[in-house]
């Protein structure tokens, strides 16, 4: 589990330190004539990533589809280290000019890259390789590696900036954070090194060797594929688009509306890092309750509890007062820590296991680009209407969204917990 989840981990820990210190990437890497234009370029440059994560997803997934899910988490977790390393390297705008946020915008594309394969990677291998009754169970380690990599960079990104001056962090400090992204990998690479093929694609593999009407993966096949799994791609978009949307503004819009509103980095960073301490918490708990009482109960009602909650999030976090802030955050990222699990093997269990890291990743990567916005949304809306209602009213509504879609086409797998479509497949 630990080999799989880490390049999850430096995904997300990427995203974490980003969001602690965009306010820093936005005063070195853009003109600092309009601050506000600055800050929206940033959250700009970062939502890039996440348009080119299908691109990802189509490319590196087909690796996994083809030679083993093995194989693509070697590729990811290489590209995904060196790619945010970098960004520690870039000279700064008053140094090289326009240049500046050309090679950041280049390190996101691709750190996105890497990440359109790496989930769905690394949840078909947790899958694939765990019982049946506790697939849910093993699969929310990867959330729980998710939001350890975001209390380690908000941890990272507190300690630096309590302990710096404003002008040490504003020089050199916030680069620390992506320069500790190289170790973590090679360390990631290091663990991956042993990790054996999932059983379900070993006979999927021996299929296509002994019978030539099994073909596989193929550039004409991707449009087949996407064309056979539609509806589970679409009604992942329904639910999966609002996971990603609940995310994003647990760990960045939040945090940036904070600061926004008189929270100091030190009283914002520190609500950060306990609300992923309570979601990590969350996660555990949810895995085995998904197991057994199904994914639908949960996917409904975490999203219902968000729904009610996202806007007396935001007015908590309008008070600038630390203990009305911490509860505005908990009593969104409760809900989610439930929600997160169910979502997140839905990536996989809705596919079958010849096409399962492709078209996850299609689908998954394909919600991420929503929610990699959220933060500009976030600022956009606020601007525009000047209320700070604006925003968790839009996310409210994407949630009764997500509702409307688990209740009327979600299906419960239809194994019993004992098989997928896909592994029958395999084994037939």
């Amino acid at each position: 589990m630990v080999a799989a989840s880490i390049g999850n981990f430096v995904e997300w820990y990427e995203f974490a330190v980003y969001g602690v210190v965009a306010a820093f990437i936005s005063v070195a890497m853009f003109p600092a004539d309009d601050p506000t234009a600055a800050m929206l370029n940033t959250w700009a440059a970062y939502g890039i990533a996440f348009l080119v994560r299908p691109v990802g997803g189509v490319i590196l997934a087909r690796v996994g589809d083809r030679y083993g899910r093995r194989h693509i988490l070697y590729v990811t977790i290489t590209m995904m280290s060196v790619a945010t390393f970098s960004i520690a390297l870039i000279p700064t705008y008053a140094t090289i000019g326009i240049a500046a946020p050309i090679l950041l915008i280049c390190a996101r594309i691709c750190q996105g890259i890497a990440a359109g394969g790496e989930l769905a990677g690394a949840a078909a291998f947790l899958y694939e390789h765990s019982p049946a009754d506790r697939r849910a169970r093993t699969i929310s380690f990867l959330g729980v590696s998710t939001f350890c990599a975001m209390v380690l960079g908000s941890l990272l990104g507190t300690v630096l900036t309590v302990a710096l001056p404003a002008d040490a962090m504003q020089s050199w400090g916030w680069r620390v954070v992506f320069a500790t992204a190289l170790p973590l990998g090679f360390v990631g690479l290091y663990i991956r090194r042993s990790l054996e093929e999932t059983p379900e694609f070993r006979q999927l593999h021996e299929k296509r060797a002994a019978d030539v009407t099994e073909p596989s993966p193929s550039p004409e096949g991707f449009w087949l594929t996407m064309r056979e799994n539609r509806r589970a791609i679409f009604l992942y978009l329904g639910f999966g688009s609002f996971y990603s949307i609940a995310i994003y503004v647990s760990v960045a819009a939040y945090l940036a509306f904070m600061l926004a509103n008189g929270f100091s980095e030190r009283s914002a960073l520190t609500i950060n890092t306990l609300s992923g301490l309570v979601i990590i918490v969350g996660i555990l708990l949810s895995g085995g309750l998904a197991d057994r009482i199904g994914r639908k109960p949960i996917l409904i009602s975490g999203a219902s509890a968000m729904a009610v909650a996202v806007v007396p999030t935001f007015l908590l976090g309008s008070t600038g007062t630390f203990a009305l802030g911490l509860l505005g955050a908990l009593i969104f990222v409760i809900p989610l820590s439930v929600f997160i699990t169910p979502a997140v093997i839905n990536v996989v269990e809705l596919f079958p296991t010849k096409v399962r890291v492709t078209a996850g990743a299609v689908a998954y990567n394909l919600t991420v680009i929503v929610g990699g916005f959220m933060p500009f949304i976030a600022v956009w809306l606020t601007q525009a209407t000047g209320s700070t209602l604006a925003f968790p009213l839009f996310v409210a509504s994407t949630a009764v969204l997500a509702i409307t879609v688990v209740l009327v086409w979600y299906r419960e797998p239809k194994d019993d917990r004992v098989s997928t479509p896909g592994v029958e497949e395999a084994r037939r």
